[in-house]
């Protein structure tokens, strides 16, 4: 295996959740390299540029969930992905920027055929794969000179240092006089090598002025990825609705404001105040149900536009949610008094409620009355600490809700919600990698029975203490966690295995996973283990089971015995009971405890109608299904 001469003789110090995402494309033996950068990665400043063989691209997404990073997508930049992680230990994010080729310029409008040539010549540097150094110096030199168009004081010595390192008989010196003209290569080298950095405008502009090829071509690049920019950056499926709840004076801006800076991902912040007081009041106050009707244009304007912008792929900030219409005295706030007033606040927030829809994630701000008095100066500390209780009892009822101490300094109620939107975003984190985020001694213990509650699905197996465990398909970091709490062996099984596992293991257990997913980890449940699936009913799923019946007849069609399915109530992420869906009686149980959420009523007597006509299992959104593989024959 060739090496650099400057290997390093000790391993680099390298971000855990980068080391797992580089550990995971070295698991698949295709080529990839890291471009540049090989200095700064214990806490990235930058985008970590790295090279990949194009054989890798099919299963490219798939590989770094499991280590953890999630996609953007982001159309008109060519072959680039990004992808991105966020370490709550550091409170920081790594963010890959990962490329099949090697095209130079704003839009990468002057492509190359270099990929291969550089992946070809890669060279091991410790855990690192690096170009060959002529490689890499070239490619930080057409970096500045075609991406940058200038070389800024910063860059400079690492400018110098390439110059160094590169010769003008190099091959990509040779592609370079080739593609521009003789001589290319040696003024560029000259430039650098003499200082003359306010020369280096002009000759990129010459440079890119002779490149051959036909002239339009490039331009026509051009314009298409500019065009498709426009579009903006997305996640890669509907994005998820945050909303921040709380009274006056909490901070619920503050914190949108903050997060949408923070984050480096497509947000929309949405302003919802259907409650608000606004400059049109004592005009409207005059027209019977003016107000009324301006709550319902609020509602039906802020729901619209978060669903429109959650389509879009954006994460969506939500301002205000319509769930303070079921604080105590909030039916009939702002309505006219008597009995229409009374109609009109509830047909409102009967509106509200079908039309905005609810968050996924829940912020709720808990700040003593007499902090929120001295922040605004309104109403009174008696009554702002009132509101805060109502708003605690009010979260301790709705799902997907979280309370932060808001009390504290504005950058740690930022930094504890971002780990809370990164845990609702991430995806499995990566292979063998033991996730969490280094919480400190005095919440350790907290932790630690947080993660054991994730590992209740340990009773619907006969052993508790599995000998060995493995885990796949979009496994979450506190599940990955809890896992390594079980076994501190715990495997990722690496997605599209096609069934050729190194080992098998007594329990296997995939998060949300497709079909061929399955039917790959399958080959690593040892004979007489147990496979669990954690599965959501999806009715638009392309192929596989799309309810939790289909699973349980795919384990069945898959040779798997006593397989059983279990209601995750209410979901998968707030379990609080593991229902098995053949025994009517604790589905009946399980449903009275939810009849006073909101429309839980309803919920409940559609799943008593389901349960009535033997379709629960068809009907239930979220659960577990169970199955062993047959012991081995005795010889």
């Amino acid at each position: 295996m060739p090496t650099r001469p400057d290997a390093m003789e000790q391993a680099p110090a390298i971000e855990p959740n980068l080391a797992a995402a580089l550990n995971a494309l070295d698991g698949t033996a295709l080529p990839w390299l890291l471009l540049r950068g090989e200095d700064d990665l214990s806490r990235p400043a930058g985008d970590v540029d790295i090279l990949v063989a194009s054989e890798l691209l099919p299963v490219l997404d798939k590989l770094l969930e499991a280590a953890g990073f999630r996609r953007i997508l982001a159309p008109g930049h060519g072959s680039h992905r990004f992808y991105f992680c966020y370490s709550a230990r550091t409170n920081a994010w790594v963010k890959l920027d990962i490329v099949s080729d090697i095209a130079f310029g704003p839009y990468q409008q002057w492509r190359t055929p270099l990929a291969r040539r550089c992946l070809g010549g890669r060279v091991r540097s410790g855990p690192l794969w690096l170009p060959a150094l002529p490689d890499q110096a070239w490619l930080q030199l057409l970096h500045l000179f075609l991406d940058k168009g200038q070389i800024a004081p910063p860059r400079m010595k690492a400018a110098r240092n390439a110059a160094a390192a590169a010769s003008a008989h190099d091959s990509l010196a040779g592609f370079v006089d080739s593609r521009v003209g003789p001589g290319t290569a040696a003024n560029v080298l000259e430039l650098v090598r003499t200082g003359r950095f306010d020369d280096v405008p002009a000759a990129a502009a010459a440079i890119t002025a002779r490149w051959a090829w036909a002239p339009a071509v490039p331009r026509l690049v051009a314009a298409r990825h500019r065009g498709l920019r426009l579009l903006g950056a997305r996640l890669q499926d509907k994005g998820p609705v945050v909303g921040v709840m709380a009274p006056d004076g909490a901070g619920k801006t503050t914190l949108l404001r903050g997060l949408q800076a923070a984050l480096p991902l497509p947000t929309k912040y949405v302003y919802m105040g259907m409650w608000g007081a606004g400059p049109w009041d004592s005009w409207l106050g005059k027209v019977p149900g003016g107000r009324t009707v301006k709550k319902i244009y609020r509602a039906v304007r802020g729901g619209l536009l978060a669903r429109f912008w959650s389509l879009l792929g954006r994460l969506v900030l939500m301002d205000r949610v319509p769930y303070d219409a079921l604080l105590p005295g909030a039916a009939t706030g702002g309505a006219s008094n008597g009995a229409v007033g009374g109609i009109l606040a509830k047909a409102t927030n009967a509106i509200a409620f079908a039309v905005v829809r609810p968050p996924d994630l829940l912020l709720v701000l808990d700040v003593p009355g007499q902090v929120m008095f001295d922040r605004k100066g309104e109403h009174s500390p008696e009554i702002l600490e009132g509101w805060r209780l109502a708003y605690r009892n009010l979260a301790a009822q709705l799902p997907g809700s979280n309370v932060i101490d808001a009390a504290q300094a504005p950058e740690r109620v930022l930094g504890q919600s971002t780990g809370l939107v990164w845990r609702r975003l991430s995806p499995a984190l990566g292979a063998g990698q033991r996730p969490g985020a280094g919480p400190d001694e005095e919440g350790a213990d907290a932790l630690s029975l947080h993660l054991w509650r994730l590992l209740d699905w340990r009773f619907l197996l006969p052993d508790l203490q599995p000998r060995s465990v493995a885990y796949g398909g979009a496994t979450g970091p506190d599940m990955a966690s809890a896992l390594h709490l079980l076994d501190p062996s715990a495997a990722v099984l690496p997605p599209d295995q096609h069934g050729d596992h190194d080992r098998t293991y007594g329990v296997v257990l995939l998060t949300v996973p497709d079909l061929a997913a399955f039917r790959s980890a399958s080959a690593a449940v040892e004979p007489g283990g147990w496979m669990c699936v954690e599965a959501r009913r999806s009715l638009f799923q392309r192929s596989g089971p799309r309810t939790l019946k289909g699973w349980k007849n795919t384990f069945v069609r898959s040779g798997y015995q006593d397989v059983s399915v279990y209601w995750n109530a209410p979901s998968l992420d707030q379990t609080t009971r593991i229902v098995p869906v053949a025994s009517a009686a604790a589905i009946r149980n399980t449903l009275a405890l939810h009849k006073d959420v909101r429309f839980g009523a309803a919920k409940a007597f559609a799943a008593r109608l389901a349960l009535l006509l033997g379709v629960f299992d068809l009907a239930v959104p979220e659960g577990t299904v169970t199955g062993r593989r047959p012991p081995a024959e005795p010889q």
